[in-house]
This record gives structure tokens, C-alpha cells and sequence, in this order.
């Protein structure tokens, strides 16, 4: 159960939501920022009984009826196994009349980052036709759960499908989730993102849109052509709603797929939204049915990421060695100027130990950058790792270039002197 109540509707009458939702007062910390948009922005954070989560602050006061309406789609979705649990809410003041009030939404951390994190980091090449599959369906169970409930959530997208550390799939994001009309089965409310959005979601100037659940098909099945080809058909244009409602439905430039596949894609894109397969149908199609045991796709996933986190912290390795190098050789030229420093080779010796301290604050400040985060670290912690990183290992090297700059005088040595002092800060 979520640790508080879903917020009722706020009146003049029925007091501040301070009332409502109370402050975190230490429970929950938020950390780093993991993305942004239009009115909310989502940071890590550590809840105390929760342990690690996800903390989307949501603008009041921008959006109050829609931050309302997402918290009770998540109270009513988020026990689904495929979409990201909802913990509860806290509410943040304004700390002044000029600042926004928020509510800190506490959600289901997914470690494996967002579908859109995973296509990335196949760099350029396309996911495997299994993978896509499985996304596909674990994507389809949520949106039949959601459909049940005569719901559409009209923001399905790369951003918003998650991974967890063991290749699990998440939906999230319900800001842009509405209820169908009692009546008509219907929504009028034009939104959503527009390379994903359904040709009869746009606003036409003669008429509002007029959708059912088959939208959010249509927009599956744009994402699965995202996961095998590496972008969004018009994907390099803006203004693109034209170009879907005019066009014929997007379909793979490649042959080299399965025609199952391609006919499970040709069954999310049609362009007749009575001809389009619901949640439900998709489930039952050939492409989806047949694929291997989901454990067996998981585990490929889960390989997938933990290489894909471990290349920073490689990478790292790697520039944090070519510090080292760098610092070696300006070790081995102060040395040399010292020894030379009557002689007529005095310059070229400065010349070259102040290169190599530069190259040295370069590579340090790049292996810093990729070893910043903490996940990063943690494959950092065998000595044999860490010395390379090791703080009186480079202050050794500052400080010898200092003690010889101490005791001259020329503009060279002046300069070196500087970067010397300057560190790798």
C-alpha cells in the first residue's frame, strides 16, 4: 500500500495541501537528476523505507488537475507487474510567492534506464528481433490492463518504457493519461508526443480529435520500428503531424526482418483505427506468441546492461593509465631540467615537462568525468584499480614540478610553476 492517501480535489474550503500530503521532514532525499520535462523533472533519491527510488517532482502549481489525475491512474495501474510501482507522494512548498509548490511522486527505481537508454546503446545498430518482441510484449500486458479499465495512457514512447536491472519492463509516465468518455468510449483530448501520436490524435482545424485505445497500438508499433531501426520514422522532422495524417503508415526499410514481424507491425499501424488490433488481439499474434521463454530474452538483456554500465569505468581505466603515463614523463623532464639547468637545454626540457603535465591534467579530468558516478566506482574499489586514481600519487608529481619552479625565474619556468600550482582541479 502506498504511505499516503490519494489527493482529493483542493478547494478553498477544504484547506492548503499541506493538510493533504505532509513534508518529507528527512524521510526522502533526492540525489541525481535522471531526466526532465515539460513540467516535472525526476531525480534518484533514497526514501527510508523504501531504500532507492524515483522521485518525480511534479508542478502544482503549472498543473494541478493533471498531477492529481496522474497520482490516481498510478493509485489505480501501478500494481500491474509491468508498470512502475507508485510508493506514495509528498508534498513540497513554495519556499516564496515567486517559486512553484510540488508534489514529490516516490516511484519504482529501474535501474536498466528507459528503452530509449537502450536503443542508445546499441550505437546505431538495431535491437534483436527477440528483444524487440519482448518489449513488445510486456509493453502490450500494461496497456490491456490499462485498456480494461477503458483508460489510454497517449504517451507510449521509448522514454517511457523502462528496464530494471534484470531486463524487466516498466511503463511509466501517466501524465498524459485519460479516461475514456462513459458514453461514447471515446477521448477528445488532443496530446501526447508527436513522431509517436496516432493520425486521428492531432487537432484538426475544422473539428476536435476523436481516439479510443486503439492510439496507444499506433504508437507501439512506431516505438518497435524505433527498436530496429534506431529512430522514429521523420525522425529528422519537426513538424511531422501532416506527414502522418497524410501519409501511408511508416513500414521497415529493410527486408531482412520476419514476416511476422512485419505483419504484427502492418496490424499496429493501420492508418483506420477500427482496423488496428487491440492490446488483447497483439497478444495473441504470431510474432508475440512465438517467441523464446522470457527468461532466457531477459538474461540477454541483463548481460547487455551490466557491459553497457561497465564502459565508463573501462574507459576510465584506460585515460586514467594515459595520466599516469603523462605524469611519468613529466616527472622524468623536471628532473631532466633540474640536472640541465645551466646548460644549454634548459628550455626544451621545460618545454616538455610543462606538455606532459598538461597532457596529464587533460587525461585526469577525463578519467574524473567518466568515473564520476557511483555505480561507476563501485568497479573501481580492488586496490589494483585504485591506484590509479590514488590523490598522494599526483600531489607526489605536483609537488617535485613545484619544489624545481620554486627556484627560478624564467617565464617558462614561471608558467610551469602555475600549472603546476593550478593541479587538476
Amino acid at each position: 500500500m502506498p504511505f499516503c492517501a490519494p489527493r482529493r480535489k483542493r478547494t478553498a474550503e477544504s484547506g492548503c495541501l499541506s493538510e493533504i500530503y505532509k513534508p518529507p521532514d528527512g524521510r526522502l532525499t533526492k540525489e541525481k537528476l535522471l531526466g526532465e520535462g515539460g513540467t516535472a523533472a525526476v531525480f534518484m533519491g533514497h526514501h527510508h523505507r523504501r531504500g532507492k527510488v524515483a522521485v518525480k517532482m511534479a508542478n502544482i502549481t503549472w498543473d494541478e488537475e493533471s498531477v492529481c489525475r496522474e497520482v490516481n491512474f498510478l493509485l489505480k495501474f501501478s500494481r500491474h507487474r509491468n508498470i512502475a510501482s507508485y510508493y506514495g507522494a509528498y508534498h513540497h512548498p513554495a519556499p516564496n510567492e515567486e517559486s512553484s509548490e510540488y508534489l514529490e511522486l516516490v516511484l519504482e527505481y529501474c535501474s536498466g534506464g528507459s528503452l530509449y537508454d537502450l536503443i542508445d546503446s546499441t550505437e546505431g545498430q538495431s535491437l534483436k528481433e527477440t528483444w524487440i518482441g519482448y518489449v513488445c510484449r510486456e509493453v502490450l500486458k500494461a496497456l490491456n490492463h490499462v485498456h480494461h479499465h477503458r483508460a489510454v495512457h497517449r504517451d507510449i514512447k521509448s522514454p517511457n518504457v523502462m528496464l530494471t536491472k534484470k531486463g524487466n519492463i516498466k511503463l511509466i509516465d501517466f501524465g498524459h493519461c485519460w479516461d475514456l468518455d462513459p458514453q461514447t468510449g471515446k477521448c477528445n483530448e488532443g496530446d501526447g508526443t508527436a513522431h509517436w501520436m496516432a493520425p486521428e490524435t492531432f487537432r484538426r482545424k475544422d473539428r476536435k480529435p476523436e481516439y479510443d485505445t486503439k492510439c496507444d497500438i499506433w504508437s507501439l508499433g512506431i516505438t518497435a520500428i524505433e527498436m530496429a531501426e534506431g529512430k522514429t520514422p521523420y525522425a529528422d522532422q519537426k513538424l511531422v503531424s501532416d506527414l502522418i495524417i497524410n501519409n501511408d503508415p511508416p513500414r521497415l526499410k529493410s527486408r531482412t526482418w520476419s514476416q511476422h514481424f512485419v505483419s504484427f507491425l502492418k496490424s499496429c499501424l493501420e492508418k483506420d483505427p477500427s482496423q488496428r488490433w487491440s492490446a488483447k488481439e497483439l497478444l495473441q499474434h504470431p510474432f508475440i506468441a512465438e517467441l523464446p521463454p522470457a527468461k532466457t530474452i531477459r538474461a540477454e538483456i541483463e548481460e547487455h546492461l551490466r557491459a553497457v554500465q561497465n564502459r565508463p569505468a573501462e574507459q576510465g581505466l584506460r585515460v586514467a593509465r594515459w595520466a599516469r603515463k603523462h605524469l611519468q614523463r613529466a616527472r622524468e623532464h623536471l628532473r631532466g631540467a633540474r640536472e640541465h639547468i645551466r646548460g644549454t637545454m634548459e628550455h626544451l626540457w621545460l618545454r616538455w615537462a610543462m606538455e606532459h603535465l598538461g597532457q596529464a591534467r587533460k587525461h585526469l579530468r577525463g578519467a574524473m568525468e567518466h568515473l564520476r558516478p557511483r555505480w561507476a566506482m563501485e568497479h573501481l574499489r580492488p586496490r589494483w584499480a585504485m591506484k590509479h586514481l590514488r590523490p598522494c600519487w599526483a600531489m607526489e608529481h605536483l609537488r617535485r614540478a613545484c619544489d624545481f619552479c620554486a627556484t627560478e625565474t624564467s617565464a617558462e619556468q614561471k608558467e610551469a610553476q602555475q600549472m603546476a600550482l593550478e593541479g587538476f582541479a
